[in-house]
């Protein structure tokens, strides 16, 4: 030990003070500080002395700030006063000659002294100092004075390391035995036995917690880095036969916790040891190591209790003074490494500034955590204050963000919740949805056109070179559109939990199963609005049975499944009776009839029935009004692109040509001139290079397929423009492709949208089992569950059942309960319902929830119900007093179980029974009758402002404490405990308003 620091134990805010040992100097500096900034902190010496003999050991009076000890190399303790130099020092001396290893006060005064091991003599000496002094004892002994002696002697042969006294018992301190065990002493035992004995090897530098002193700490010896925490709770208990023999016990309750190798070192250098080892005098819990090579780590340490088994002393002899069914753990919360390695260049320190000694403060520094004053090689003097936990953040189900301000407080803005969470140390960040700026989406290569739906494109991206690369698909484009507006946000939180919200916020505006409103909430998404309007003409024509012939239902079905007569494997529900595949061609047929869908002259067919159809289901194929009508609408919406495609796909160039000349913009003038020469037939190498100069400068997908069209007239040329939507897409497959090509070009643009959970896919697969897949897909990449299990529960488990849809729809409505959107998850059960049952009025497919409240009775465990039908077969007959006319007494009884005629419990306040009067009883119908009009009085007091009717009305409901159970008119309750908080049955100690606050707070 080179030199120590001490914090004085009676610092406060305005004086705080320290002392500094010098033990190479022999001199001893008592401080009190000046200033603290946080960094640096400036003292002023208020004493010094220098008049120190040699020593190796010391101790400050915990009692007495004046007055310390020091043990010398030669066995005396010496008392000094650290304000008067001059002052003689008082001595106690021993009777061999040995070093002092360790010296310690209690808050008593009473001085213990540690030596070295020696012959047939005792190390553990006990004085008492504070006598001695008032008494004005001899300050030398001499020649002819009489020698004093200690007051208690322990240790007889054994060497002592380490000493502690225990601040709340002043008569108990705890020693290392060198090389043996840590034992407890009782100063008040004469026979000199230890009270308890804890076998170990660390037995250096004890430290005991000053705040929880059940537990205390021992280091290694030299060259062992190791760290023991023990519980004084659970001991060995000591007798005269066991002392200085550690084969007494066959098992011992070892430390409760270890730390080995605390300082780990090169290989190359000496292996360092544990110089001090001090507990936090601010805070239990925190135990702070320095090793000799000027690491200093803190153990941050927390309790926990765990059920045991064992008793509180067994055969054994173990004892413990706890209860008897727990058992006290604990467990490392955090270890802080205050100061690393020094002369690690990685961490810049040199070894002039390692930390020589350290002592922890009884006050917190400025962010509220517990310091440490340390004392560096260089004599520089520096507060360490704790860093607290990091950050931690809880993210709510309702798009709030919720994180801790660690030591950090902020001004109050907003509401008083608000000012609260900031006086806690806590703060809120609320969801905001926020518009990505379009400068950042041009400059990633994305255009205005790709989010104003429609026309939906994409610039094609370039690579290093400037050249241009191939035009993404309109899936792809989907995607890249979720990335930016919900993943890529950036730094800004307030966006990702607006992202997170979504479901939430849909919720509230009606998600539901109303297509047109779902339009209007996602109308920022083209794709879910398409699919939305594709799911909304296919459930007009279910709700008018236009698909349905002879027992036959096509309804929701996708074009993959009416091109293939694919049913599914529950087809016996969509197919009544003994319906055959003849059966279905007819039945499409019949339909397409029925609808007036016209004639397909555009391609050969040996289905051409099933051909109108798929045009019709993907929004094809329309009569003629009607396809003027739908022209001249999106021609009034300035979508004169899409208007003119459409009428091209329908073999319309005069119309698609109108469509363009009514547009304003220079591209829709230099396309109706193509599309003029189309027309007239101008074909050859000029015109095709023309076509090729305008497709480049063009985004429009419909654009840019119009232009495909006219440069070679060829269908496939369309097709292959993936940018074009997929419905588009498919609608010119099914009007202009071949047979066995269309079924190729269909099987494979099924499967690949369901591998890529495509959401444009759905007029494909339909609402059938097909979709079950890309939809699990279109989940795994968009994280959309609501919107999936809405759209499937139009058909499933109506048409069919499967257990993923079942999945999503219970995951669907544990996310409304975690939202406590219970409203709008009663309405998705009751229209999940309904969508589940025939149009004729049937028994619906999806069960409705199940009765989740009963009144039972208490004694028979049966239902309260009158009927019955609905008693257990296991119910007790009725008693015979009551078999022989109504059990029901009279209007005063309550409410009595019709099953084994036991009343309800009574009133805890009023004492009569429990319940509302029967009506079958007598006076039980009169009874009701007042209070109806009691009823109506009130109601009329209510429009009057004069009452308040709910409160009213439930004073006879009942009441029930979910502590003890009891139970009491609502009424009589709230008059009991407006003036009380205990339960109003005597004996009973249930705070009854705290439990129920509690619970609900």
């Amino acid at each position: 030990m080179e030199t120590a620091i001490r914090w004085s134990p009676s610092s406060t805010i305005n004086e705080q003070r320290f002392l500094l040992v010098d033990v190479s100097g022999r001199s001893l500096r008592h401080c009190i500080v000046e200033n603290y900034d946080g960094k640096d902190l400036a003292y002023q010496t208020l004493s010094v002395n220098r008049n120190v003999p040699a020593f190796r050991a010391f101790d400050w009076s915990p009692h007495n700030e004046s007055i310390l000890a020091v043990g010398e190399w030669s066995g005396s303790a010496t008392v000094l006063r650290l304000q008067d130099e001059q002052s003689i020092p008082f001595s106690l001396p021993v009777k061999s000659q040995r070093p002092v290893n360790a010296i310690a006060f209690a808050k008593t005064g009473t001085l213990a002294v540690g030596l070295e091991r020696v012959r047939n003599d005792f190390s553990l000496n006990i004085w008492d100092v504070e006598h001695r002094l008032l008494a004005n004892a001899s300050p030398i002994a001499g020649p002819g004075r009489s020698v004093l002696e200690p007051v208690c002697k322990f240790a007889s042969s054994e060497g002592i390391t380490s000493i502690k006294f225990f601040h709340g018992q002043p008569d108990t301190l705890v020693a290392g035995v060198k090389g043996a065990c840590i034992r407890l002493y009782d100063l008040r035992e004469q026979a000199g036995i230890p009270v308890l004995q804890f076998l170990t090897s660390s037995v250096h530098n004890i430290g005991i917690d000053p705040l929880d002193e059940n537990y205390f700490a021992s280091a290694g010896a030299h060259k062992d880095a190791t760290v023991q925490i023990w519980d004084r709770r659970f001991g060995l208990l000591s007798s005269a036969a066991s002392l200085g023999s550690s084969s007494s016990h066959s098992a011992h309750y070892g430390p409760v916790l270890e730390y080995k190798n605390v300082f780990e070192a090169p290989a190359s250098t000496a292996q360092p040891y544990i110089r001090s080892l001090r507990y936090c005098r601010g805070q239990s819990g925190y135990l702070g190591a320095l090793g000799s090579n000027g690491v200093f780590t803190i153990f941050e340490t927390k309790q926990a209790y765990v059920p045991d088994a064992k008793d509180s002393q067994d055969q054994a002899g173990w004892v413990s003074h706890g209860q008897s069914h727990v058992q006290p753990q604990l467990r490392t919360e955090r270890i802080h490494h205050v100061e690393p390695s020094p002369g690690n260049p990685k961490h810049g320190h040199q070894e002039s500034a390692r930390i020589a000694a350290f002592d922890f403060t009884n006050l917190a520094g400025p962010n509220g955590r517990p310091s440490a004053i340390t004392v560096r090689a260089d004599n520089g003097i520096h507060v360490y204050e704790l860093k607290g936990l990091r950050p931690v953040f809880a993210l709510s189900s309702t798009g709030q963000l919720v994180g801790s301000r660690v030591g950090q407080r902020t001004k109050h803005k907003g509401t008083k919740q608000d000012y609260l969470f900031s006086q806690m140390g806590i703060y809120r960040t609320r969801a905001t949805p926020v518009q990505i700026p379009m400068d950042s989406i041009k400059s990633s290569g994305w255009t205005a056109e790709a989010f104003i739906k429609p026309p939906r494109d994409i610039i094609p991206s370039r690579d290093p070179t400037g050249e241009r690369t191939a035009r993404l698909s309109s899936r792809e484009i989907h995607e890249r559109w979720f990335e930016k507006t919900h993943i890529c946000q950036g730094n800004n939180i307030e966006a990702a939990l607006a992202t997170l919200d979504l479901s939430r916020r849909r919720c509230m505006q009606g998600y539901l199963f109303d297509c047109r409103k779902n339009m209007e909430i996602v109308t920022n998404d083209p794709w879910l609005e398409d699919m939305w309007s594709w799911i909304g003409r296919a459930k007009r024509l279910a709700i008018d049975e236009s698909l349905v012939v002879r027992g036959i239902d096509l309804s929701y079905l996708g074009v993959y499944n009416i091109w293939n007569i694919d049913l599914g494997t529950e087809k016996v529900v969509r197919i009544s009776g003994r319906s055959e595949n003849t059966d279905i061609l007819y039945a499409i047929e019949a339909i397409c009839r029925s609808l007036e869908l016209p004639e397909l002259k555009s391609v050969e067919s040996s289905l051409p029935a099933h051909r109108r159809l798929c045009l019709h289901t993907c929004g094809f194929g329309l009569p003629g009004e009607e396809l003027e009508n739908t022209i001249r609408t999106l021609v009034n919406q300035g979508r004169n692109t899409k208007a003119a495609a459409l009428a091209l796909a329908h073999d319309k160039p005069k119309q698609a040509l109108v469509a363009l000349k009514s547009g304003s913009t220079p591209a829709h003038r230099e396309l109706s001139l193509a599309l003029a020469g189309f027309v007239k037939g101008i074909t050859d190498d000029t015109w095709n290079e023309t076509i090729t100069n305008i497709a480049i400068s063009l985004t429009d997908p419909y654009a840019r397929a119009i232009l495909a069209l006219v440069r070679n007239g060829s269908w496939h040329d369309v097709l292959s423009e993936i940018s074009l939507p997929l419905q588009y897409r498919i609608g010119v497959a099914v009007m202009y492709l071949p047979d066995q090509e269309l079924t190729r070009y269909i099987s494979t643009l099924t499967s690949e949208c369901i591998l890529y959970g495509d959401i444009e896919g759905l007029p494909l697969t339909g609402l059938s089992e097909q979709a079950v897949p890309l939809l699990q897909n279109y989940v795994l990449k968009y994280h959309d569950l609501q919107t999936v299990i809405l759209a499937i529960s139009h058909t499933s488990p109506r048409y069919f059942s499967s257990p993923l849809v079942d999945i999503w729809r219970t995951e669907y409505r544990s996310l409304l309960n975690t939202y406590r959107l219970f409203i709008h998850r009663v309405r998705f059960d009751t229209s999940a319902t309904k969508l589940s049952a025939p149009p004729n009025g049937g028994k619906p497919a999806l069960a409705p929830p199940a009765k989740q409240i009963s009144l039972k009775c208490n004694n028979c465990d049966q239902s309260l119900d009158r009927n019955p039908v609905h008693a257990s077969a296991a119910a007790p007959p009725l008693p015979p007093s009551t078999t022989s006319g109504s059990i029901f007494a009279d209007h005063k009884s309550g409410t009595v179980c019709p099953k084994c005629g036991k009343h309800m419990p009574r009133c805890v306040v009023c004492m009569l029974w429990l319940g509302m009067p029967d009506p079958h009883t007598k006076g039980g119908a009169h009874a009701n009758a007042q209070a109806m009009e009691r009823s109506r009085e009130l109601a009329r007091s209510v429009e009057k402002g004069k009452g308040e009717m709910g409160r009213d009305l439930m004073r006879e409901f009942i009441t029930v404490c979910r502590g003890c159970w009891h139970m009491a008119h609502s009424g009589h309750a709230e008059e009991w405990f407006r003036g009380n908080r205990e339960c109003p049955v005597p004996g009973c100690e249930c705070r009854c308003m705290e439990v129920d606050v509690g619970a609900g707070g």
